[in-house]
């Protein structure tokens, strides 16, 4: 029986070997860089807002967006057929200090309404964000000025994205906070990848493209979401995973809003989970590590039934490994609590806990239509 108990730890190598690249390729990722060339002239920025039904959260990043200290030279605001009041508040909100457009995509989808958007912009570079996301006042200011010295060599370009109710500080409740750690930790290993040269995956809630160059055609409309993962597959599949760029200036930093209870959160999931086995060839980095972390945990879950003792060691060294890797993301993008105690507790009780959660993701997927934004997700 051990001999055939050990063989189960080979997923569990791999992965910490895995985890120990992702650590390397975080280390400094975001970080001021060390000086502008102020000769080169920062680009016109447009601002795409596929929305739907966004009358809470539309008006504060439009309030962050004119707060920019480089604002935006336009912003197209792609209405999905809200059924609430979602574009009285840009008309409630004028005069803004840029130009506002508001296009109806109707019933179509993030992807057309991002694709519209992009089409529509008169701008070279479109910044491509959520409605529910916010910014700082210095976003704008950073992108541009990563462009004007490296937009020559870039069509698409992610930006630092975390998960928090503002651009700057650590969420508080703890569900936030487990949420925030675990989504960084999913971004550090992206941002690895784009490092390494092996871009793998992206995030439509915070990321910019060189208009010219995005994939109109090749979003896969008939997969309800992805317009990030597809779109990023579309320039890998075209050789060009060189022009994928990363822009770890803190002041780019954008944040989302934590979803306000479990089962949304494991709707959400389940919603991203179900886009991965349409996955193309080409983002095989993505797959490797789906499938290494799904081998993971099958692993320990047989472990537990023939060798119990032997899998306290395999869980011990996973989450240990896991811990100092989310600690590393988690400092990175400002997540972690003040109190060394309070930070390392949460990252034990998410290591606890993110096997189970994982289990549960996996086991409803099959059987639970989520919905989103009235729509059906699956």
């Amino acid at each position: 029986m051990i001999p055939g108990a050990l063989f189960l730890f080979s997923p569990l190598i791999i992965h910490i070997l895995q985890v120990g690249k992702w650590m390397r390729g975080i280390k400094g990722a975001i970080n001021q860089p060390a000086g502008t060339n102020n000769a080169c002239p920062v680009p016109p920025l447009g601002v795409v807002l596929p929305v739907r039904n966004e009358v809470e959260t539309l008006p504060k990043l439009l309030d962050d967006l004119a707060a920019q200290t480089l604002l935006p030279s336009e912003v197209l605001i792609v209405d999905d057929a809200s059924d609430d009041s979602t574009l009285s508040v840009v008309s409630e909100g004028e005069p803004w200090p840029f130009s506002v457009r508001c296009m109806n995509n109707p019933s179509q989808g993030k992807k057309a309404g991002l694709s519209a958007g992009i089409a529509a912009l008169d701008t070279p570079w479109a910044v491509g964000l959520d409605a529910d996301t916010r910014a700082g006042k210095y976003a704008l200011e950073a992108i541009g000025e990563h462009l004007a010295q490296h937009g020559n060599k870039v069509d698409m370009a992610l930006l630092p994205l975390r998960i928090a109710n503002a651009s700057s500080g650590n969420p508080t409740p703890l569900l936030a906070c487990l949420q925030a750690l675990d989504f960084a930790a999913m971004q550090g290993w992206a941002i690895s990848a784009v490092r390494h040269g092996r871009p793998a995956m992206a995030s439509g809630g915070g990321w910019v493209w060189r208009c010219n160059a995005f994939p109109h055609n090749r979003l896969r409309p008939e997969i309800p979401s992805g317009d990030d993962i597809f779109s990023l597959a579309a320039l890998l599949e075209d050789g060009k995973a060189n022009r994928v760029a990363w822009i770890g200036d803190p002041r780019a930093m954008v944040s989302a809003a934590a979803m306000p209870n479990l089962r949304s959160l494991l709707d959400q999931r389940i919603r991203w989970g179900a886009k991965t086995t349409q996955y193309p060839k080409v983002l095989r980095e993505a797959r490797k590590v789906a499938w290494t972390i799904s081998l993971v945990h099958l692993a320990g879950a047989l472990l537990l039934i023939f060798d119990p003792w032997l899998s306290l060691l395999f869980w011990a060294a996973k989450s240990t490994a896991e811990m100092a890797y989310t600690h590393r993301a988690g400092r990175a993008f400002g997540l972690l609590p003040n109190s060394p105690f309070k930070a390392s507790g949460t990252l034990l009780i998410l290591a606890l806990v993110h096997p189970l959660f994982i289990a549960t993701t996996l086991l409803l997927m099959p059987f639970r239509n989520v919905r989103w934004k009235g729509r059906s997700a699956n």
